[in-house]
Parts: C-alpha cells; sequence; structure tokens
C-alpha cells in the first residue's frame, strides 16, 4: 500500500491504514522512510483488550498541503 501511495502522492492529501499488530509498526516506519514521507502520525485505539492503531501519512509538505485544501476544498459562503 505504502509503494502505491507514492504513486499518487500528489494526488491525495493524507493515506491511512490500519494496523493491528504492534510489531508490523517498525517495518512501516521503514518503509514510509524509504519512499520519502513528508509526516508520519500514528493514532492508538483500543476497546477492551485489543489494542491497535491507525498509521496516517502524507508526502506533501505544508505549504504543499495548504495549496492542495485550496485547490479542492471550497470554503463556507
Amino acid at each position: 500500500m505504502i509503494r502505491e501511495s507514492e504513486k499518487f502522492s500528489k494526488n491525495c492529501l493524507w493515506f491511512s491504514t490500519l494496523v493491528s499488530k504492534q510489531s508490523n509498526l517498525k517495518g512501516i516506519y521503514k518503509l514510509l522512510e524509504k519512499f520519502e514521507a513528508n509526516q508520519v502520525k500514528t493514532i492508538p485505539m483500543g476497546t477492551g483488550n485489543k489494542s491497535s492503531r491507525i498509521v496516517a501519512w502524507t508526502f506533501l509538505s505544508r505549504e504543499e498541503q495548504k495549496k492542495w485544501r485550496e485547490t479542492r476544498w471550497k470554503t463556507p459562503l
């Protein structure tokens, strides 16, 4: 999924995936570094004994993110 997201790096503001095993995070972070993700965020989630996390990443700089929003999102009247 990370490899595919790089192909669409300028078409999408953020990419995300649900990761259930903590042990998979190290490999995910390495791949994101290899493909030069600009920002990476990990959001922990949990219910009862089950814990998982969402890993989100973007290839756009803060300035590119701002321009992306301005060209695609309409501001309310």
